[in-house]
């Protein structure tokens, strides 16, 4: 009968060895689970954070790409022909007093039909932009005044005066004083520019300190994609 109960203990005890062991196993491979999951979550961490800037980045490119222009009508042009009337031209009017000489140009439109233009104009004073007491003055044609600077296409800011406008919309004033609170003329210079046509370009800044026209630009397109061509007439030496 001892022999029996002594038997039973000792299988009881195999049991109970094998069951433990067993415990230890599963317990030691689930540490070692949790501990290769954590060394893998920076990594997932840091995919997952790479995945999620990447998808902002091309979100915003994407709203970039879709978004409409601020300025549609300079973006475009890039895209168009170009005559640089003048450059680098220091000009102003000490006792009101214009060199007309100096301040004239002619342009040719040699061939070709235009089916838009813009004029673009960057004018500094002391490297700076225009103050309310200086304007620009630019007639084609005859026909124009003191371009009224409040009513230029829209442009990206600039630390100097740069204004656009479309050849047959230009908004300008005939008389002094310049003031953004008076109501300005409009003329359409477009008209003037027709296939073998002259056109007289004046301008100069009214100022009683030297002002510098950095730059006068006519941009253009031509009808149809035609090989519409402006250039400056030659003056005789």
């Amino acid at each position: 009968m001892n022999n029996i109960k002594g038997r039973a203990n000792i299988g009881i005890s195999i049991f109970l060895f094998f069951i433990a062991i067993i415990l230890i196993f599963f317990s030691l491979k689930r540490q070692s689970e949790i501990e290769e999951r954590n060394r893998d979550l920076p990594q997932q961490i840091s995919q997952q954070v790479s995945e999620q800037v990447s998808q902002e980045v091309a979100k915003k490119v994407e709203e970039i790409i879709s978004k409409p222009s601020d300025f549609p009508d300079f973006d475009s042009l890039k895209r168009l022909k170009s005559l640089k009337v003048i450059e680098g031209f220091e000009s102003w009017t000490p006792n009101a007093k214009v060199e007309s000489q100096k301040t004239k140009e002619v342009i040719i439109v040699e061939r070709g039909q235009l089916l838009k233009g813009y004029l673009y104009m960057k004018i500094s004073l002391d490297g700076k932009a225009l103050t309310k007491w200086e304007s620009v003055y630019v007639k084609i044609n005859n026909s124009g005044g003191h371009l009224f600077r409040k009513e230029s296409l829209p442009l990206p800011s600039s630390e100097k005066t740069e204004i656009l406008y479309a050849l047959d919309d230009i908004p300008y004033l005939s008389s002094l004083p310049y003031s953004e609170q008076r109501v300005p003329f409009r003329a359409d210079w477009f008209q003037f520019f027709r296939e073998n046509s002259e056109i007289e370009f004046l301008a100069f800044v009214s100022s009683l300190r030297p002002a510098v026209i950095e730059e006068a630009t006519l941009y253009y397109g031509c009808l149809n994609k035609s090989d519409c061509l402006l250039s400056i007439k030659k003056t005789k030496s």
